[in-house]
């Protein structure tokens, strides 16, 4: 999906230092902006603050009306072989990185529907997008000829209050409209009380 980088780079480094300038341009309106949230602990690692922006189509930072629980911060965990053991079949240990300071997570945004907020899709089999309507998290989904939508619960994309699925008729892999267009006819049948499917296993 689209990119708010430059078209292109001269080398790597220029992408890495548009990175660096981009995260601390992003903590400088953050905090001037917009007040941090307090996530975590898990396990033993301790709580951060985090700044949540939003990016609108315009590639302009906002204030976020809501914040879905899948756009949460987690910490990224990377699992290392204990030196000590040359068993290859042996348990790793898992690591947490986190940076030092509050950190900022940039949701870019699809267009504006009444009573939903979209973060833009990513990937390609399956194209998933995430957000909230009417207050509830939802996940989006499309592969191999098929959508779903899952809206709600105490997770939305393994255990939802609402799931629905249905085949497309796009010849190759869905649009970003597309997929905007999907996600508002399913908070249509949504809101008009259409039941429940089963979730696929």
């Amino acid at each position: 999906m689209a990119s708010d980088l430059p078209t292109a780079y001269l080398d790597y480094a220029d992408a890495f230092k548009f990175g660096i300038q981009r995260t601390a341009d992003d903590l400088a309106w953050a905090t001037a902006n917009v007040s941090p949230v307090s996530e975590g602990p898990w396990g033993d690692v301790p709580s951060v603050q985090i700044f949540y922006i939003g990016i609108n189509t315009a590639g302009e930072r906002i204030r976020l009306p809501q914040i879905s629980g899948l756009w949460r911060y987690k910490p990224s965990g990377v699992q290392l072989a204990n030196s000590d053991d040359h068993d290859p079949d042996a348990p790793n240990q898992t690591y947490y990185l986190h940076g030092p300071g509050p950190g900022v997570v940039r949701i870019e945004l699809g267009p504006s529907m009444p009573g939903i907020l979209i973060e833009r899709p990513k990937g390609s089999q399956p194209v998933q997008s995430t957000g909230l309507i009417d207050g509830k998290d939802f996940y989006f989904g499309e592969s191999d000829g098929f959508w779903s939508l899952s809206v709600g619960g105490t997770d939305a994309v393994e255990r939802p209050d609402w799931y629905y699925e249905e085949e497309h008729d796009a010849p190759d892999e869905l649009s970003e409209m597309d997929v905007y267009s999907l996600i508002a006819k399913g908070a249509e049948l949504l809101r008009n009380g259409t039941p429940t499917m089963a979730v696929e296993p």
